[in-house]
């Protein structure tokens, strides 16, 4: 019987998440704005000069992706939600990650009644790496939600743990698929996101300083399947044997598959990104007051979607396949 253990990591990562979150939300945040509030010691906002002139900029006094939110409350830590609409869409990512559970579950007992000849970690009963992220997609959205909530700095760098967790699981996992590397995955991804984790707290006056080591992390993943294509290449003997394998892999009709769920998941990640940057505070898609957030309706969601469809990648690799066709030939 394929384990059932993905929803216990679901449900008690949920609640490992929620439970405390909603005890800030019912007795009150850190009274530390963050600095994109540009609250300062004095419970007041300062509001910024705009740009290269000695102007206040009242029409845009904060940075936190446009929802408008109560200074005074941030000020004082109050109990409640400060953006509300951005908040609340992440739970998009209760759903997204309970499905992975279900896919993967049935994906196991797929490989374990022989209906499958598909095999990579995600069809393996004895790996953790597919709760792994299932965790990680639960937490993309689930941490940002402390952000939006508080507007507080002492915690809203959950938000960009969260983004770590699911960036550095991209590399990894490339590196895994290719090579059974046992305990070294977990080591590898743990000082990932350690490393990352630090570099955004000792960097946090760096301008867009998250969004910059986001951006380093998906650099390096690119790179890694770029190295991993270069690999078989030389372990199949050069470009023509490694060119008929990729014809042959198209052709079975795996490698179309798992190519389009690849690049649409580019693509969604690619309009989040572009929803992210039009709907800064002061973009052209921010209205603070409005029901429809940008921020929270698509970059997050379409950032969820983007997740689930990276499963649909991996789980059609034949990963097994490919390192014993590798050992075949040593």
């Amino acid at each position: 019987m394929a384990p059932i253990r993905g929803f216990f990591v679901w449900g008690g990562g949920a609640l490992l998440i929620l439970i405390p979150f909603y005890l800030f939300a019912l007795l009150g945040w850190p009274a530390h704005p963050d600095s994109c509030t540009n609250i300062n010691a004095a419970g007041v906002q300062v509001i910024p000069y705009i740009e290269g002139t000695t102007t206040p900029d009242v029409d845009h006094p904060d940075s936190c992706y446009c929802e408008k939110f109560d200074v005074d409350q941030v000020a004082h830590g109050a109990p409640g939600i400060r953006q509300p609409i951005n908040t609340n869409s992440n739970y998009y990512a209760l759903f997204t990650s309970l499905a992975l559970v279900f896919f993967i579950r049935w994906d196991r007992k797929k490989a374990l009644n022989g209906e499958t000849d598909v095999r990579n970690v995600f069809y393996s009963s004895e790996s953790w790496v597919p709760e792994v992220w299932v965790f990680a997609v639960l937490f993309l959205g689930l941490g940002s939600m402390w952000f939006h909530a508080s507007l507080s700095e002492t915690v809203s760098w959950f938000d960009g743990m969260s983004m770590y967790v699911f960036a550095s699981f991209l590399p990894v996992i490339t590196v895994r698929r290719r090579f059974n590397i046992g305990v070294f995955f977990y080591c590898a991804y743990a000082v990932l996101v350690i490393v990352f984790t630090m570099l955004s707290r000792i960097l946090a006056d760096v301008h867009l300083i998250s969004m910059k080591l986001i951006a380093s992390l998906v650099g390096i993943y690119f790179l890694t399947e770029l190295a991993l294509q270069i690999y078989d290449m030389v372990r199949l003997g050069g470009w023509s044997a490694y060119w008929d394998q990729v014809k042959a892999d198209w052709d079975d009709g795996w490698s179309k598959r798992a190519t389009i769920f690849w690049w649409v998941g580019a693509a969604c990640f690619g309009v989040a990104t572009m929803f992210q940057i039009l709907s800064q505070t002061g973009g052209p898609f921010c209205s603070a007051t409005s029901k429809f957030q940008p921020h929270g309706l698509l970059w997050h969601t379409l950032s969820g979607a983007m997740a689930v469809l990276l499963y649909f990648y991996w789980r059609e690799q034949r990963d097994e396949a490919m390192r014993a066709r590798f050992a075949a030939s040593s």
